[in-house]
């Protein structure tokens, strides 16, 4: 059988592209290796923060735009609200950080924003509590994504749209034919006009020639018990502390205690960290530490874990787009541990390159000869 487009990787940014193709009458089918929502690689989770200023770079600027006009218009158009309110901060104790670039992002966005500093801030929100040194902006646009729900439902609906979406179903091969590509998975052989590679830390696997560029990196999170009442106000934030190590944190939210990860975490990357290997003690002090810097009234044992994987590029950047040497080979997913907010802009990306249509958002600074 042919479609015009097979996505090899069915997590947020697979799911998000199948659907989108799917909506604009596409013939599709993806595959993953896994049951899909599996905890594998570095879409699942029940939630991902969404933030409207973005410290990592104006370049991304575009992107947010987007991401938020998506969200809003799946909640419009479908019915389907993923996206909960909380505003955001980005909070810092040291100078030349990230309340820095949160300030520079704030100032040329041109969204509605406060700064917070001292006391001011603690009074705001009263389950934090840096000492009087925090420095913060504070955007009320921020909030928390129901990730898990809304890859499950663009999946579901991109099938009820006629994609053929099949998991437990590994890639044997892939090779160019004269009008598309021929893929082996699960002992068939399928045929493709445009294909897509959203496989995020196996697609240094799938395309060789990326493998040194895209290095996977372990990452753990924890849930921590926050049920007093001064947690009911808090915001998603971020906290770079003196070491400059940046925590991220979620309030509670729909029966889950306080959410607490750390980027980069235990800085370990490479290959070997496709494979999990459990979370253990040492990964949930550093958790536990970063909640005792700042939320002193949550509690310190966790009540839940989980590990998942980042998939970094240089300098943390996305990348996606046609492959230099062939513009039907698209690559979509290695977003460096920040893209999920992103995925209804990506998705829509993914189906304009694959359908030969003008993205919206310019990729130059994404481009996927930049890694090679």
């Amino acid at each position: 059988m042919s479609y015009d487009v097979g996505i090899i990787g069915l997590g947020a940014m697979g799911s998000a592209a199948a659907w989108a193709l799917a909506c604009r009458g596409a013939s599709v089918t993806g595959w993953d290796q896994y049951a899909l929502g599996h905890d594998k690689g570095s879409s699942h989770g029940s939630t991902r923060i969404i933030r409207r200023i973005y410290s990592e770079g104006f370049l991304y600027d575009a992107l947010v735009r987007e991401a938020y006009a998506g969200w809003a218009r799946i909640e419009r158009e479908h019915g389907q609200a993923f996206f909960t309110r909380t505003g955001g901060l980005d909070l810092s104790v040291t100078t030349n950080g990230i309340y820095e670039d949160a300030l520079a992002a704030a100032l040329a966005s041109g969204q509605p924003f406060e700064v917070l500093e001292g006391l001011e801030l603690e009074e705001r929100f009263p389950a934090i509590d840096v000492g009087g040194r925090g420095r913060a902006v504070f955007n009320a646009d921020a909030g928390v994504l129901d990730s898990d729900k809304a890859s499950a439902w663009m999946r579901e609906d991109a099938a009820r749209r006629g994609a053929t979406l099949l998991d437990q179903t590994a890639i044997t091969g892939w090779s160019r034919t004269a009008n598309g590509f021929r893929v082996q998975a699960g002992g068939t052989s399928t045929e493709v006009r445009k294909l897509i590679v959203a496989a995020g830390a196996w697609c240094g696997e799938l395309i060789p020639a990326l493998k040194p560029a895209l290095v996977p990196e372990r990452q753990v999170i924890a849930w921590f018990k926050a049920d007093t009442p001064e947690f009911d106000t808090l915001p998603i934030f971020q906290l770079e502390t003196d070491e400059r190590e940046r925590y991220y944190f979620f309030p509670p939210h729909k029966g889950e205690g306080l959410k607490v990860g750390l980027y980069n975490h235990r800085r370990e990357r490479g290959y070997e960290q496709i494979n999990p290997r459990g979370v253990d003690a040492t990964d949930l002090d550093l958790l536990a530490n970063g909640v005792s810097l700042c939320l002193p009234s949550a509690g310190r044992d966790p009540l839940a874990h989980a590990e998942c994987r980042f998939t970094n590029a240089p300098g943390d950047r996305f990348v996606m787009g046609a492959m230099p040497n062939d513009k039907d080979l698209i690559l979509l997913s290695p977003c460096s541990g920040h893209g999920y907010k992103f995925v209804p802009a990506i998705g829509e990306i993914a189906a304009d390159l694959a359908l030969e249509a003008a993205p919206k958002v310019d990729l130059a600074e994404f481009g996927v000869e930049r890694v090679l």
